[in-house]
């Protein structure tokens, strides 16, 4: 392979990765039923993509190192390789953070009809007192 399809495979994972992650600690925090967990959660896991967006793709791109070239080594050409592992780390921040306010808001939303259906009281039909 060529390291432009692992710069390709590698922006896919970065984009969907913090999404993935985030939802499913969401889903561990909405399950637990703590409701103060719930408030920690929105700010960690927005602070968490912001941060992921910003080193992910650095990361990555450190981490698998694009071939040598002597032509684009000696200024002779563009290089922009590694360039689609930022954009798919900036994407998969922004869908981080999308994804753990969409999950924050589902869960708080579980919660406030599940609260509202259990502090209603039951209105029912009239009852006749029959005489003895």
């Amino acid at each position: 392979m060529d390291y432009n399809d692992y710069e390709l495979i590698g922006s896919g994972v970065l984009t969907f990765a913090a999404a993935l992650v985030v939802t499913t600690v969401g889903i561990f925090v909405h399950m637990r039923d703590g409701s103060r967990a719930l408030g920690l959660y929105l700010i960690l896991g927005v602070a968490a993509s912001i941060v992921y967006g910003i080193f992910a793709g650095i990361v990555f791109g450190a981490i698998f190192e694009p071939p040598y070239v002597p032509g684009l080594s000696e200024g002779r050409g563009l290089d922009l390789r590694g360039v689609a592992l930022i954009i798919g780390s900036w994407v998969g921040g922004a869908l981080g953070v999308l994804a753990t306010v969409l999950t924050w808001t589902i869960s708080t939303f579980i919660r406030w009809r599940r609260k509202r259906k259990t502090t209603e009281p039951v209105v029912g039909p009239a009852r006749q007192v029959l005489p003895d």
